[in-house]
């Protein structure tokens, strides 16, 4: 309501329930003379009258609406008030209520709101003729009036409280207040806050004496002038001061005085704003007195330290500053920062600054760098500058430290040197590829120019550490370090990166159009020759091999981070055709890096929103039965359509994703198998379980929860792991296994012949399943090689030898089929037979279904 500035239909019926009694009493009080059976007070709607108040026979009449349209009610609202003695109910037939109450007389008048707009009515309805109803319709009309004249008073009455509520916890929340003097009569007005303000209670007796009498003797005479001067000459104030308050708490306050004149230009008050500023004045005085410590702290370290500008303007410095370089302050101040530098630096810090403003790639900012400076008489000597970024006030700027080191240069070379130099291989580390690629970045960019980096990862250091010690790997890491050194030529400077990685980077910088005259395979293939990752350890020749990630760009449009992201993918990926795998990312490809990216982010979005689906791909036995399912993971995502899982599954397990995407595939498997079952169905299903999963300390509790929830026995699932899984931590995953296995649950070796599985772990596994991969199931057939299928036969040979069963995976043609029956392999899986489909696809197929063998199946 206490936006509203007019009296309107809403505001009516809250006045009229606020005040409902005192209403009632005014509506008994005019009844005693009226002798009305039925006195309401009723609000207009937009289609009916609302009985907000009202009497029958004198009693209160509880709320009713009834129509407007046809009604008595209307004719008042469009002509006025109106009177009727008797018959009222045969002259407006349509309106039910009165004949319900057979009705006879009638007396109506509009109640109206400030702007003269009806907003209700006061009806009288008589049930016996009124014959005297011409001398009550003026009566009753003033009534009305008195009514209306009653509300609005009442409305205007609340809106006021209401704001004046508003008012005081706005000066309250603000901590100001206001007061009035009025000199005539001196009288003196202070609001509720400035009470507050002077701690006394509120409605206290002041006058002006007592009022001055709280500030402190410093302030009180030269408010008193201020005071007389605006009552004399009308002059306005606004001064702060300190009072005392009655708790003889010290407050600071600003106070200020206006004056309102009479006609004849005498005073008719005075009035001004009072406001409690304690906490921002103790603020700007603590920071005064921290800036002035700040300052001396300054002046009192071995440093100099500047303060520059955006425009490379010098706009603080310390004493120490002006005795290093041996300027007075006035001459320093405001001045270019060039005028500290020697050339060459001084002619290019003006293009540094602008293009670190511009991208905010910076070459030195954050970074402590020795560079020359140079003093006022012209002297060059070597200072070690900390240059970092800062505001004040929304204003950006920057702030230099600066130390003369020109007396121990020889021992900074040592300290540069422990800094910037790797101390195995003595080759310069990581930090420094950070400034040296930064630095090239820069100058490419400045030039649209293309830049090439290489970066290169041991295999299996890990291995060669466990097994000769931290001191031979070291060794060994030398070793390659100098024959890379020897091969990479004089384009390229070699760096240390991480444990047992190398970066590799072109000194010079490419045009787009003499790309084509780039060979970018020379360093390459020097880079992966198997030769130099040959050592001899205890004379021992041991052979490390190595991934290699390449990658020619423009730095444009590309951050520092995002190309070592690009190259350190790039490497992943190499890894993934190891031993020597290369992989070489050219501007045209880096959309995948950013494919990459979108897959990472969206895939914890694809987790919880339940975007991915679970397949079933048969597995087929000799006499072309459905034996069993294997259970693939898709992902069709809202954004991103459908995504492989080649593409999904490589980057969730390089964190916990594969943990959660591998629990919603055993839930959703589980919950076909239960379908299954109600379906009289009896089969296996097989899900991949990765190293990461198995790896988990809860694992097996995990695993039990889920079939008891689904209440599938064990045996029903066919767990597959892969080869590299159990080399993770063999004794760990051996303890799961046997432990599962006790409940039932079976196990497949999955991918079998691809990884680096120990054969005395395999015959202690409970392992009930060897399953060929496809990479060798892909050899049989057109071109067939004889060493594939000696692979093949001896995969078989072994599954019979530990009597598990054997399944072919990835068979798409007759002949691989006919090879893989006749070396007495047991069951197959591939497109030959049928695609992955979803579980509506299978729901009719029986265990038992025959699938032709010899020709491809339409299931």
């Amino acid at each position: 309501m206490s936006f509203e500035t007019v009296l309107g239909e809403s505001e009516f019926s809250t006045i009229i329930f606020e005040n409902r009694s005192s209403y009632e009493a005014d509506l008994l009080a005019f009844n005693e003379l009226l002798h009305a059976d039925y006195l309401f007070i009723g609000v207009k709607r937009a289609n009916d009258i609302s009985v907000l108040v009202g009497l029958e026979n004198n009693k209160p009449l509880a709320p009713i609406n009834y129509a407007k349209e046809g009604s008595p009610c209307e004719e008042v609202l469009i002509n006025g008030a109106a009177g009727y003695e008797s018959g009222i109910y045969k002259h407006f037939p349509d309106d039910q209520i009165l004949s319900t109450l057979n009705a006879e007389g009638y007396l109506g008048a509009c109640i109206l709101n400030e702007r003269n707009e009806d907003i209700g009515v006061l009806v009288a309805i008589f049930k016996q003729p009124k014959h005297d109803i011409r001398d009550w319709l003026h009566v009753f009309s003033l009534q009305a009036k008195l009514l209306s004249t009653q509300l609005q008073k009442d409305f205007f009455a609340k809106k006021t409280a209401q704001n004046m509520s508003l008012i005081g916890e706005i000066s309250q929340m603000s901590h100001t207040g206001w007061w009035e003097y009025y000199p005539q009569v001196e009288k003196l007005i202070w609001s509720d806050e400035v009470y507050r303000i002077h701690g006394l209670p509120v409605g206290s007796d002041v006058n002006l004496d007592n009022a001055i009498s709280f500030y402190t003797p410093e302030y009180a005479s030269s408010l008193k002038t201020a005071f007389e001067n605006l009552l004399d000459k009308h002059q306005p104030y606004n001064i702060e001061c300190q009072i005392i308050d009655a708790s003889n708490a010290k407050r600071w306050v600003s106070a200020s005085g206006r004056a309102e004149l009479h006609q004849d230009g005498t005073v008719k008050r005075i009035f001004g704003a009072f406001d409690d500023i304690t906490e921002y004045k103790n603020a700007v005085i603590l920071s005064e007195e921290r800036a002035k410590k700040i300052q001396n702290i300054l002046n009192n370290i071995n440093d100099a330290v500047f303060s520059i500008n955006t425009k490379g303007f010098i706009t603080h410095c310390n004493d120490v500053a002006l005795d290093m370089f041996g300027y007075e302050r006035n001459e320093l101040l405001l001045q270019p920062v060039e005028v500290l530098m020697p050339e060459p630096y001084a002619a290019s810090h003006r293009r540094y600054m602008r293009n670190y403003l511009e991208t905010g790639v910076g070459k030195i900012i954050g970074v402590g760098r020795q560079l020359p400076a140079k003093r006022k008489n012209g002297d060059v000597f070597q200072m070690e500058l900390s240059l970092s970024e800062t505001s004040d006030l929304g204003e950006k700027g920057f702030i230099g430290v600066i130390r003369d080191i020109s007396e121990r240069i020889e021992a900074q070379d040592t300290i540069y040197n422990l800094a910037f130099t790797d101390a195995v291989t003595h080759l310069r580390n990581q930090q420094w590829f950070h400034q040296r690629f930064k630095d090239l970045m820069l100058r490419a960019s400045m030039n649209q120019e293309y830049l090439h980096i290489l970066l290169l990862d041991i295999d299996n250091m890990a291995q060669l550490n466990a097994r000769f010690g931290f001191g031979n790997g070291n060794f060994a890491i030398r070793k390659i370090a100098e024959n890379l050194q020897s091969v990479i030529g004089h384009d390229y400077e070699i760096f240390k990166y991480g444990g047992d990685s190398f970066v590799v980077l072109s000194n010079k910088t490419y045009k787009k159009d003499a790309l084509h005259k780039f060979d970018r395979g020379l360093v390459e293939s020097a880079l992966l020759n198997p030769r130099h990752f040959d050592v001899y350890i205890d004379s021992v020749k041991w052979s490390l091999t190595a991934s290699l990630g390449s990658a020619t760009f423009s730095p444009e449009g590309q951050s520092f981070e995002s190309i070592i992201n690009i190259i350190e993918q790039a490497v992943k990926k190499a890894k993934r055709s190891a031993p020597f795998g290369l992989c070489c990312i050219s501007e045209d490809a880096l959309h995948e890096f950013d494919r990459y990216l979108e897959i990472k982010s969206k895939l914890k979005h694809a987790i919880e929103f339940d975007e991915l689906s679970v397949v079933l791909q048969p597995q087929v036995n000799q006499d072309g039965e459905i034996s069993s399912f294997e259970a693939l993971v898709r992902w069709h995502s809202e954004e991103l359509g459908h995504v492989s899982p080649g593409e999904f599954i490589p980057i969730a397990e390089e964190s916990s994703a594969i943990c959660e995407i591998g629990d919603i595939v055993l839930q959703k498997s589980l919950r076909i198998l239960s379908n299954f079952i109600e379906n009289g169905v009896d089969t296996t299903i097989a899900i991949n379980i990765s190293a990461r999963q198995i790896m988990m300390p809860e694992f097996v509790k995990l695993l039990l929860t889920r079939v008891q929830q689904f209440n599938v026995p064990p045996r029903m699932l066919m767990l597959e792991l892969t080869e590299t899984a159990l080399v993770v931590d063999i004794e760990l995953v051996k303890q799961t296994m046997l432990e599962l296995a006790e409940y039932g649950f079976r196990f497949s070796i999955d991918d079998f012949g691809t990884g680096y599985s120990s054969l005395a772990y395999l015959k202690v596994l409970p392992i009930s399943e060897l399953k060929i991969d496809k990479y060798f199931v892909d050899d049989i057939g057109k071109n067939f090689d004889r060493k594939a299928g000696q692979i093949v036969d001896a995969i078989i040979e072994m599954a019979k030898a530990l009597k598990v069963s054997c399944i072919a995976e990835g068979v798409e043609n007759g002949a691989q089929l006919d090879y893989l029956v006749s070396r007495g392999c047991n069951k197959f899986q591939g497109y030959y037979f049928a695609k992955p489909q979803p579980e509506e696809h299978w729901v009719g197929a029986q265990q038992n279904c025959k699938l032709p063998l010899g020709s491809k199946s339409t299931v």
